[in-house]
């Protein structure tokens, strides 16, 4: 899998949504709030199927109650590739459903 480079990822993410990426430590990092607990369990698990089918798998943690923060990066190319990407927009396409 092909590393993307550091313009390249910012320009696809802004198209995205909301996404950080932090250069240094090479992670793209998005932050959301829900309305309560299940329905941040009920993301987390949406998004967890969906990791599974792409076989990328981020980190994901719950803050408080209600507050979700995701990470993802590529551990075995170093940095970030397609797979965080695509990724990101099953994220951006599962958080539609909740607005």
């Amino acid at each position: 899998m092909d590393l993307l480079k550091d313009e390249d990822i910012t320009s696809r993410i802004r198209m995205i949504g909301p996404w950080d990426y932090d250069s240094e430590d090479k992670i793209l990092i998005r932050e959301t709030m829900f309305k309560d607990f299940m329905e941040a369990m009920g993301f987390l698990n949406k998004l967890a199927e969906a990791a599974e089918k792409l076989n990328h798998h981020p980190d994901m943690t719950l803050c408080e109650y209600n507050r979700v923060i995701v990470t993802t990066t590529t551990h075995d190319a170093g940095g970030i590739t397609d797979n965080d990407i695509r990724l990101t927009q099953n994220f951006e396409e599962i958080l539609e459903s909740y607005d």
